[in-house]
């Protein structure tokens, strides 16, 4: 596909023809609105090294991710750091493209930007979104398009009863007040870690048959279990908290998905494996789920 760089070994070290994959991941090192810890242009590639350094057979769902799913990966995405909106039509087309030939994007971020750009080129999707931030500010340091701002430009577009927010313990006044005003469905990190099992079985309840984009910002978790992401906050998810989470959620019919914020340069390599981790759990209980 044009716009990409090849990256070998890809996701997992084991790489299919793009023809035959069912999950297609594309690196999408993206850093240009980060406004407090920079570096998320290094997450690709961190993931991707920690993919391979786990086993491929995940315990939880008694199965081998690469002998039950197609993957390919596409390599990086070319980031142009000038320019927002053409790396952003850069994005919508790698998802369309993906999309539209019967497959399932799969994004390794890069800021939680990217998460607006991908949605672009898809249609009557849900979007569960786990994270400790709302990032519904209408405009942040000035920018209306940035990681602070994401979700309030996704709901440019979508009705508020197509986004669920898990995870959540850090907004402004402005962005509580906004989410009372749409009736924002919401579960915050105490509710999560107080029933990870029930939120999952609301959740799966609200979106019904709905074709679901699950978009995992890092910092969803704990920092004493992430402590690479671009805006750490305490009182998160614990990685067992959150993989209990995605083995649920996985099981929904996921249109897309994407991870993000990690930051490697203040990583110790703990969020690089937790990311990767998390990632193969999602893939274990899709693969379930299309048996």
């Amino acid at each position: 596909m044009k716009a990409m760089t090849p990256v070998r070994p890809g996701f997992g070290g084991f790489d299919e023809p793009y023809e035959r994959a069912k999950v297609v991941f594309a690196g999408i090192p993206l850093d240009i609105t980060s406004s407090y810890r920079s570096g998320c242009r290094f997450g690709p590639a961190r993931i991707r090294e920690a993919s391979a350094n786990l086993e491929t057979y995940v315990t939880s769902a008694g199965l081998d991710v690469f002998e039950k799913l197609s993957i390919s990966d596409l390599g990086d995405l070319m980031i142009t750091t000038t320019d927002l909106e053409t790396t952003g039509e850069r994005i919508s087309a790698l998802v369309k493209r993906v999309n539209d030939d019967g497959k399932i994007p799969a994004l390794l971020g890069g800021e939680h930007t990217l998460t607006y750009f991908s949605l672009q080129a898809l249609d009557d999707v849900t979007v569960i979104q786990l994270d400790a931030h709302r990032d519904l500010r209408d405009e942040y340091l000035g920018d209306r398009l940035c990681h602070a701002t994401v979700m309030r430009r996704v709901l440019d577009r979508l009705p508020a009863e197509r986004l669920l927010q898990v995870g959540v313990r850090s907004c402004s006044k402005e962005e509580a007040e906004f989410a009372d005003s749409i009736e924002l469905k919401t579960y915050t990190s105490e509710e999560v870690l107080k029933d990870p099992a029930e939120v999952a079985a609301e959740l799966k309840e609200q979106v019904g048959g709905s074709p679901v984009y699950l978009t995992v910002d890092l910092d969803v978790l704990d920092p004493a279990f992430a402590p690479g992401v671009s805006t750490p906050e305490p009182g998160g998810l614990s990685t067992l908290d959150l993989l209990k989470l995605v083995r649920e959620l996985g099981k929904l019919k996921i249109l897309a998905f994407d991870v993000v914020e990690l930051t490697p340069p203040h990583d110790n390599g703990t969020t690089a494996f937790a990311a990767a981790k998390i990632i193969y759990e999602l893939l274990a209980a899709m693969a379930s789920s299309l048996e």
